[in-house]
């Protein structure tokens, strides 16, 4: 006599979570630049950061300087920093603008900012009329705003990315920014539902990553997933990491 051992159903909350995950990890709210720096449907293909990120945090108001933002809005990208390289293994540290490739410019025009500084990402720019297009439609209305290169949708890693964040709306506001666009960044590029208790909800309750966004980046970040997976091809490896992760392992 034979018998099968059945694999034990996924409870509720792994089904959510990865749902949120293929939200969150397959989609985008935000432009999506190709190699070639020009604007790309999104395919369905994983993206996240493979190489060391250098980070360089800019104020483009003063002068004609890419200077550093006030000490305050430092320590908090440098906490922040500080805490996706521990969620995620990635070597992450602060850069010369020039030697960057993760750029924030933090500034109360942070538009007109990476305009002036435009030098810094030039490379990176096809069209710079299209560029200067994508700008001034988001422009208006984004308290905040990013968007990367590579990855999407050439299945590589993503290799450079831009945030750009209002500095004079308040400390709680600029810290909620910067923690949910330079989160969103590292491959999270989508938004969840406002009634999501979670920094990728643009409600603005929350203002740091809460242990739900934690876990999800921690995912992204498994090396099971890796830079071009289909869902489908991610789905099953996902999941093993997950039950994985909430074991605590």
């Amino acid at each position: 006599m034979s018998c099968t051992i059945a694999t034990p159903a996924d409870d509720a909350e792994t089904e959510r979570l990865l749902r949120d995950f293929r939200i969150l990890a397959y989609g985008t709210e935000r432009p999506v630049l190709g190699t070639d720096g020009r604007p790309r449907a999104r395919g369905d293909t994983l993206a996240k950061w493979t190489r060391p990120l250098r980070a360089a945090l800019i104020d483009g108001d003063i002068g004609s300087a890419a200077a550093e933002p006030p000490p305050t809005f430092q320590d908090m990208a440098r906490r922040h920093l500080a805490d996706l390289s521990s969620l995620t293994g990635l070597e992450i540290t602060a850069a010369r603008p020039g030697e960057a490739n993760l750029l924030i410019f933090l500034a109360d025009d942070p538009f007109a900012a990476a305009r002036r500084h435009r030098a810094l990402f030039a490379h990176k720019i096809a069209d710079p009329r299209q560029f200067d297009a994508l700008l001034a439609a988001m422009e208006p209305s984004a308290t905040c705003f990013g968007f990367l290169w590579g990855g999407w949708p050439s299945g590589r890693s993503i290799d450079f990315a831009v945030a750009f964040i209002r500095g004079g709306r308040g400390e709680r506001t600029v810290k909620g920014c910067l923690v949910q666009e330079v989160t969103q960044v590292l491959g999270l590029m989508n938004d969840l539902d406002r009634s999501a208790a979670s920094i990728f909800s643009d409600s603005g309750r929350q203002i740091a990553l809460t242990e739900r966004d934690r876990l999800l980046l921690r995912l992204l970040y498994d090396p099971r997933l890796r830079p071009g997976m289909s869902w489908a091809e991610a789905e099953p490896l996902a999941r093993q990491a997950l039950r994985a992760l909430r074991r605590g392992g």
